[in-house]
């Protein structure tokens, strides 16, 4: 199994994202819909005030392409302040295994509501947060809708 790390990114890798996010769209039937530059990148997410952040999934002890790319920004709620919303996680086919885990807050009832709609598997509330799993079939159909 490969090991992974990640990284912030950088403003040079702006072409390596724009590459990563064209493979995202290009999977879902929606590289026409890419209107993104390499130089809207780096202006918007490298300046003094970023509209986003990324991070850049790298196989461990493998300089070059990334793997993956994670886009995430801080937005407002007016109830509980401030949020960070994640955007997407994407790893490339070459590297997307057979199911993929991770965690939720226990108190967070509507995105455990929401992956359970989805098909994850709720595998444990051990320490206040429960883990989910999706199983390759499942998701293949997700990229599907």
């Amino acid at each position: 199994m490969q090991s992974f790390q990640m990284r912030p990114a950088e403003a040079e890798d702006c072409p390596e994202i724009l590459c990563l996010i064209k493979e995202l769209a290009a999977c879902e039937n929606m590289l026409d819909a890419v209107k993104l530059t390499a130089t809207d990148l780096l202006r918007d997410g490298f300046g003094d005030n970023s509209l986003f952040y990324c991070l850049i999934v790298e196989v461990h002890n493998q300089q070059k392409p990334p793997s993956g790319f994670g886009m995430y920004y801080f937005t407002y709620d007016l109830w509980i302040g401030k949020l960070l919303y994640l955007e997407y996680f994407y790893i490339i086919a070459a590297y997307q295994d057979n199911c993929m885990h991770f965690l939720v807050v226990i108190w967070n009832q509507d995105s455990i509501d929401y992956y359970t709609l989805q098909g994850a598997l709720d595998l444990s509330s051990k320490e206040g947060r429960h883990l989910f799993t999706f199983n390759r079939e499942l998701m293949d159909m997700a990229r599907e809708k």
